[in-house]
């Protein structure tokens, strides 16, 4: 079984105002890495085992 994340293409929709934050020098350079880089899952059927593989664009 093999998976794939992605960031969200459509806006988010609400009926509130939604106030910015803004964001953390940790969550800048998080937001970095997930973007500069791919990111492959695979659980093994028999022993469950996952394994991820993270390789840079």
């Amino acid at each position: 079984m093999n998976a794939c994340v992605l960031k969200p293409t459509m806006p988010f929709a609400t009926r509130n105002k939604l106030e910015r934050t803004p964001a953390t020098e940790e969550n800048r350079k998080m937001v970095e890495f997930m973007d500069s880089h791919d990111f492959s899952f695979h659980v093994d059927r028999m022993t469950k085992d996952l394994k991820c593989t993270v390789t840079e664009k």
